[in-house]
């Protein structure tokens, strides 16, 4: 009887079959670990970035309008670049839709956001108070001769803000720096 060792081209198909159902079942789980720690780092971003995009929206003289077409540039551009390199990260086209707007857009937006708030000269600009509209818990003021009407979140008052029977609302704003104003304070007087 020969007793040299089996030569592993020669094995019997089970074994190698066992081997390799085991590598793809290791494959699996490691896939779908990646995928749930991917998904909550997805979800963090996002929540991070509508936060963000949120609070400095609030306070930048920007419309819904400019905002909106900033945010589908961004998402556009970022999903021809995955749709362009697709192959090598093995995306699918839902996929760079799914990346692009819930994380490329809403990151770049409060990314562009934050970096235009950052500004140093202030000015003071003041308006007469003409009328008010409630809504909710707010009002908007209507300013004289229409002023700041396309920014009717900079407009809006809590009522504690709007409980002294001021006529004349004061902002100070700074030029930010990708060219949008930004609002440093707001006082009714």
């Amino acid at each position: 009887m020969n007793n040299k060792p089996m030569d592993p081209r020669f094995a019997s198909p089970s074994r190698s079959k066992t081997t390799i159902e085991k590598s793809v079942v290791d494959h699996e789980l490691t896939l779908t670990r990646f995928t749930e720690y991917h998904a909550w780092l997805m979800a963090i971003a996002f929540f991070t970035a509508a936060f963000t995009i949120y609070s400095y929206f609030n306070i930048t003289l920007i419309t819904v309008l400019q905002t909106s077409k900033i945010f589908a540039f961004l998402g556009a551009t970022g999903f021809l670049a995955a749709y362009l390199i697709r192959k090598p990260l093995r995306l699918s086209i839902a996929d760079g839709l799914f990346y692009n707007l819930f994380g490329t857009a809403p990151i770049g937006l409060a990314l562009m956001l934050a970096i235009n708030a950052q500004c140093n000269q202030t000015y003071t600009e003041t308006y007469r108070v003409v009328g008010n509209e409630p809504g909710g818990n707010e009002y908007t003021c209507i300013l004289e001769n229409n002023a700041l009407e396309p920014y009717w979140h900079i407009r809006n008052l809590d009522r504690s803000e709007t409980n002294s029977r001021g006529t004349v609302l004061e902002f100070s704003f700074c030029d930010g720096r990708l060219g949008f104003q930004v609002m440093q304070s707001r006082e009714l007087k």
